[in-house]
């Protein structure tokens, strides 16, 4: 089994779910996870024994529509939206033209930045993550995993320390000048550099994204947590349909919207108060 990034999705998944859940929960909330299926055309949710369910793009969001404009009194619901994008992370042995000054270690680490235009949709990856982040509250990272040896990929107790969450708000570029760029890491601890122009990045843990998770759910209510992932999903759709009904004859709509968001978008569920 390679490496790739979607082998790391799903390598990740349901450990990151299980410790999200915990440290949302805290045993008095009920927390679910939705994420989108590009082969169904669907959200799929996951509960607490990880029994699917489907929505459609419309049924979500009138979902999502009805929770933002009254609070349901006997189980009030609050959504959060994350972005989770992977990416994988190599060891280099040796110091390259491109590797920034203060990358001296041998080994040090880099990922390589998707920054080239996607032809359905007009933007690269990190260009779509760059615009997402602009989003009021958005939480938007690059996952990058310290995993070396594919044998890693097969444990049974994943250990979250290993992932390293690159804030894309540290970012200084959408980067869309066709050229290739990278996140370099001097080491497995200290902070990440974006380049080319190299400008120190931010990273934080797993558990400290749950703590964030933790403090804007209580900082939000019902209505607001649900408008603000309205806003969120609603910029993605308007994004991907801008940019198609502007390509040329033929092109249109050859992307579903939340398709590109599929893999590094989790939005999760908070039902309050659960007996």
């Amino acid at each position: 089994m390679a490496i790739n990034e979607t082998v790391l999705e799903m390598h990740y998944h349901k450990p990151l779910m299980d410790f999200f859940r915990e440290a949302i929960g805290l045993g008095k909330r009920g927390v679910n996870f939705y994420k989108y299926s590009p082969q169904k055309e669907v959200f799929v949710g996951f509960d607490q024994a990880y029994a699917m369910t489907e929505l459609s793009d419309d049924a979500f969001f009138e979902m999502l529509k009805e929770s933002s404009t009254k609070a349901d009194y006997k189980l009030p619901k609050k959504f959060l939206a994350v972005f989770l994008q992977f990416k994988v992370v190599k060891a280099m042995s040796n110091i390259q033209k491109i590797t920034p000054p203060g990358i001296t270690n041998k080994p040090h680490y880099r990922s390589k930045l998707d920054t080239a235009k996607n032809q359905n949709t007009g933007f690269s990856q990190h260009e779509l993550l760059f615009k997402l982040n602009k989003n009021d509250g958005a939480m938007v990272f690059y996952a990058c995993p310290m995993i070396f040896d594919k044998s890693l990929l097969y444990e049974v107790n994943v250990n979250l320390d290993k992932l390293v969450l690159v804030d894309v708000d540290s970012s200084p570029s959408q980067y869309s000048d066709n050229e290739t760029h990278y996140i370099f890491f001097n080491d497995q601890e200290e902070p990440p550099v974006w380049c080319s122009d190299p400008v120190q990045g931010k990273r934080i843990s797993v558990k400290e994204l749950a703590e964030q998770m933790v403090n804007v759910l209580d900082d939000l209510d019902t209505t607001e947590s649900s408008a603000r992932v309205l806003k969120q999903l609603t910029h993605i759709r308007n994004l991907v349909e801008s940019e198609q009904m502007g390509a040329p004859f033929g092109n249109e709509l050859k992307e579903r919207p939340f398709s590109i968001v599929h893999d590094s978008l989790m939005i999760i569920e908070v039902v309050e108060n659960r007996v």
